[in-house]
């Protein structure tokens, strides 16, 4: 019973200090130990960073995207008005049909190659010298990459073949929680004893105006933004005290009656 009643005692004394401290007419600290204006400071250096990535132009190097099911083309084709403009998507057998030539296996070709075989085919009906076959991807569906960490917008992304660093964090935008002199690109490797990683100092691009690091994704890599250690303390230290939350909110209510 003694036992019971020390352990009572204790939880008393935590509560009554906490809320003393919820009482007290001085703004509380921040677990990390930094002022309201620090992490008001903070913010702000994030929006100007986010904004950063929105507007700097970067010049993306050439890459081959090669379709898979259930992707989406749209053939070009202005002497052939049969197969102009049509737009098809991918069947899971990996063909495409098109009025004239019918079926084509286009999985696994680059948007060059699907359009050198369609130009192919059409030399049965016209001249070959007359035939201007140009193919798009419209629908990127069958490659992903990962976002996650402290972004707004993480999750499962739709890969084009022309996604860098700087595109990437634009569109999921940091949030003030974010570390940005830390990202992390991780790379999937067929030998599953392989991983191949980078960290990427996003906040020297920034300040030095180079994007030697704008890295061009590939299909399954993945992003990963880290808390700052600031962010990183205060978010142990919720997870620390939210079990006493519970036993706070019945104190106030016991002594209090709100």
């Amino acid at each position: 019973m003694k036992r019971i009643c020390r352990v009572g005692s204790a939880h008393i004394l935590l509560v009554g200090l906490f809320l003393n401290g919820c009482a007290s007419s001085k703004p509380a600290p921040t677990a990390q130990g930094a002022s309201p204006a620090t992490v008001a400071k903070q913010g702000k250096k994030m929006g100007e960073l986010n904004k950063w990535l929105q507007e700097v132009e970067v010049a993306v190097p050439p890459s081959t995207y090669r379709v898979q099911p259930p992707d989406a083309i749209k053939i070009t084709a202005p002497t052939v008005k049969e197969i102009d403009k049509a737009v098809a998507r991918l069947r899971s057998d990996g063909k495409i049909t098109l009025n004239l030539i019918g079926e084509v296996y286009v999985a696994g070709l680059s948007p060059s190659e699907i359009a050198e075989e369609i130009s192919k085919r059409l030399t049965r009906f016209y001249n070959k010298d007359s035939i201007t076959v140009s193919v798009e991807v419209t629908d990127f569906q069958s490659k992903k990459y990962y976002v996650f960490g402290q972004v707004n917008a993480p999750g499962v992304k739709t890969y084009t073949g022309r996604d860098t660093i700087v595109k990437v964090l634009a569109d999921a935008a940091l949030n003030e929680d974010a570390w940005p002199q830390k990202v992390v690109l991780i790379r999937p490797n067929e030998d599953a004893n392989i991983r191949q990683k980078v960290t990427i100092d996003l906040k020297q691009m920034y300040l030095d105006g180079k994007t030697d690091q704008n890295y061009l994704l590939e299909e399954g890599d993945l992003i990963y933004v880290p808390p700052s250690p600031l962010a990183e303390l205060r978010m142990t230290f919720e997870k620390l005290i939210s079990p006493l939350m519970p036993v706070a909110d019945f104190a106030l209510l016991a002594t209090t009656g709100i």
